[in-house]
């Protein structure tokens, strides 16, 4: 192999390193449970309490959580095992530049089909809400981005 390759290679490990923080942090924090993010429990026991939910839409948004966590399962799942690889990708004394950025893409990948996931999950939780429970929940999501961002208002699947 030329040395400039070489050269090349080795520039593109860090990038793949960085590449990884950026896209899977955010899916293992959202997989995490206490101490990481809210559960999916507390999360819809403390929208319950901020939005006084009434015992009829508590119901249905935890049908919706259990929805939204079943169809999320198996995309974690997969965001575990890419980790995995790319941590052994990342771990041998050269790191191959095509392999960690090949695994980061499926990485990134895999990351993009929570978006629709996300998406329809959000927008099926505000169609239970009255106008002024919607306007409250607007306003938590405006005042904690990373709210927003890991339960389905998200724009850009690789934040």
């Amino acid at each position: 192999m030329s040395e400039s390759r070489v050269k090349s290679l080795s520039k593109m490990a860090p990038m793949a390193l960085l590449a990884l923080a950026l896209l899977a942090v955010p899916a293992l924090a959202l997989a995490a449970g206490p101490g990481g993010m809210h559960t999916p429990g507390a999360h819809l026991q403390m929208l319950a309490q901020k939005l006084n939910l009434t015992e009829e839409q508590q119901a249905s948004a935890k049908q919706l959580f259990a929805d939204f966590q079943a169809k999320m399962a198996p995309i974690h799942q997969a965001q575990k095992a890419l980790h995995t690889q790319l941590k052994a990708a990342l771990a041998v004394a050269n790191p191959d530049a095509a392999t960690v950025g090949q695994v980061v893409i499926q990485m990134h990948q895999s990351r993009a089909q929570m978006k629709p996931v996300m998406t329809a999950f959000h927008q099926q939780l505000e169609a239970l809400l009255t106008p002024e429970q919607l306007a409250t929940y607007k306003q938590m999501q405006a005042a904690h981005p990373a709210f927003r961002h890991n339960w389905g208002g998200g724009s850009n699947p690789s934040q």
